[in-house]
């Protein structure tokens, strides 16, 4: 079942107009993935989750400033945590519910 959040059309990163998130994600649609996890959005809490080896998954913005971005990065490829880069801050935001961008969200483990 595809599910779509309603938002206004956007350019992810790759060029590609969204008007939704049903992108998948290794057959599993992201929108799914996002509402039956815990999660955790910003630099600070995402930081604390990664180097706390909670993070299952991490969505990193790819228009967010890389410089900010780069030590967390960092952090994931040390620890093997799988990483997106698909999605710019607007619709990071949007998937994760909050009202403004998000320049990282992570997915919490079980």
């Amino acid at each position: 079942m595809t599910v779509y959040i309603p938002c206004a059309i956007i350019l992810n990163c790759a060029g590609i107009h969204s008007a939704n998130f049903a992108m998948p994600t290794g057959g599993i649609n992201v929108l799914e993935e996002l509402t039956a996890r815990a999660k955790v959005t910003g630099i600070k809490q995402s930081g604390r989750a990664i180097r706390e080896n909670r993070a299952a998954k991490v969505y990193f913005a790819c228009d967010a400033d890389p410089r900010l971005l780069a030590p967390l990065m960092e952090a994931c490829r040390e620890g093997q945590i799988p990483v997106e880069t698909v999605f710019n801050r607007a619709q990071l935001g949007k998937a994760f519910s909050i009202e403004v961008g998000a320049a990282v969200a992570v997915l919490l483990k079980d």
